[in-house]
């Protein structure tokens, strides 16, 4: 019985031993039959002077590599990102140098609406940008088209001539830590786009700081805006993909003094009123007024919530019906925010000044309550409260 039994268990033992052997035998063939993974690279770009060798490196680069831009100032043609997965690093004295160009950098494989207005499928996915400046592009600093998943941090867009960064089309991205302005439009400028946050950005002497225009699920945080014609502008205009600025929260951030003139003649409502007026509307830029704080011109459920605005001449925070024909600024919450010295010097093109200006219906789902403030110009009744 106990030979046995010792046999059995023997037998056993070498059934054990023989499956684990082949357990490895098989691992060790298949780890020869897969395809090694190639490892991400670091790239590193010589101080040429030409955005040249940054192009080289982009075009040489894999999915998963990084692109190290070395200290120095870099002039020629734009450069065009059109792989997955990248990361472009330097510091903020790594300079593209973009005069002359419409743009400094562009991020995807199609960068108008074709068919219009219509935007295309993804063309780049997983881009990061960390550092470098950008500065004097023609139009645009660094322009991100029909890009899902993004990231621009830390950088510098300096005197774009419109835009410091243009994410547009665009998915699941996030601009942080960066300084700009300069430009005649917005230094960051999210339009058309969805799930994207700005936050943690000071941007100062542009025309916008920041504006959010016909896009959705936008959060605007912790920024600092000054010497801007307006800080932060909600909008919804026509001919664009999406018919609608959806679901935006602005939070914790200091809009200051945005006193910039702006630069665009207003349109006249009389001859000779405003001054310096012309009869022809060709930008909604012109109905702009200087000295503006955060302004919703038609977004639909946005949330201003937590803010210190003061010292911006014409208004505070304004909820405004959108003059395109897209209606009020449905559901638009405003609370607890600093509203204060706002509204002393009105631009002649404004139609209210204050702290808050709300020239929209009362009745639109909309509520103000628990600011601090002094002035206010509700012409069309009071917004209950929140």
């Amino acid at each position: 019985m106990r030979t046995s039994r010792m046999e059995e268990m023997i037998m056993v033992l070498n059934q054990r031993s023989a499956l684990r052997l082949f357990a490895v035998a098989l691992a060790a063939a298949v780890w020869c039959v897969l395809p090694s993974t190639a490892q991400a690279r670091e790239i590193r770009v010589a101080p040429t002077g030409s955005t040249s060798a940054i192009q080289t490196a982009v075009d040489e680069a894999a999915p998963g590599d990084t692109i190290v831009v070395s200290t120095g100032t870099y002039s020629g043609p734009t450069v065009s990102v059109k792989t997955n997965d990248l990361t472009i690093t330097g510091s903020k004295a790594a300079v593209i140098d973009a005069t002359g160009n419409t743009y400094g950098i562009t991020v995807g494989t199609q960068l108008t609406f074709d068919p219009g207005p219509t935007c295309p499928p993804f063309g780049v996915s997983d881009f990061n940008i960390s550092g470098l400046t950008v500065r004097n592009a023609e139009d645009t600093g660094i322009f991100l088209f029909g890009v899902d998943k993004f990231e621009v941090s830390g950088g510098a867009y300096l005197n774009n001539g419109e835009y410091g960064i243009f994410p547009r089309c665009s998915h699941d991205g996030l601009i942080s830590k960066n300084s700009g302005g300069g430009g005649n439009d917005a230094t960051i400028y999210v339009g058309v786009d969805n799930n994207t946050v700005v936050e943690k950005n000071r941007l100062v002497g542009g025309e916008l700081g920041i504006e959010l225009e016909n896009t959705n699920n936008s959060v605007v945080r912790n920024n600092l805006l000054s010497d801007n014609t307006t800080g932060i502008f909600v909008i919804v205009l026509p001919n664009l993909p999406t018919s609608s600025t959806e679901t935006a929260l602005i939070e914790g951030n200091v809009v200051h003094k945005n006193n910039r003139p702006n630069p665009f003649p207003p349109v006249c409502q009389t001859p000779g009123t405003p001054p310096g007026c012309v009869e022809e509307f060709f930008d909604d830029l012109q109905l702009l007024p200087s000295g503006s704080g955060i302004l919703n011109v038609g977004g639909h459920d946005v949330i201003i919530r937590g803010n210190v605005v003061v010292n911006n001449d014409t208004a505070g925070v304004g909820v405004v019906e959108n003059p395109f024909g897209f209606g009020s600024s449905n559901d638009t919450v405003v609370t607890r925010n600093v509203i204060v010295q706002n509204g002393k010097s009105p631009d002649p093109r404004t139609k209210g000044s204050g702290d808050i200006v709300y020239l929209d219906n009362p009745a639109n789902g909309s509520c103000v309550s628990g600011n601090v403030f002094k002035t206010s110009f509700f012409p069309f009744g009071t917004p209950p409260a929140c």
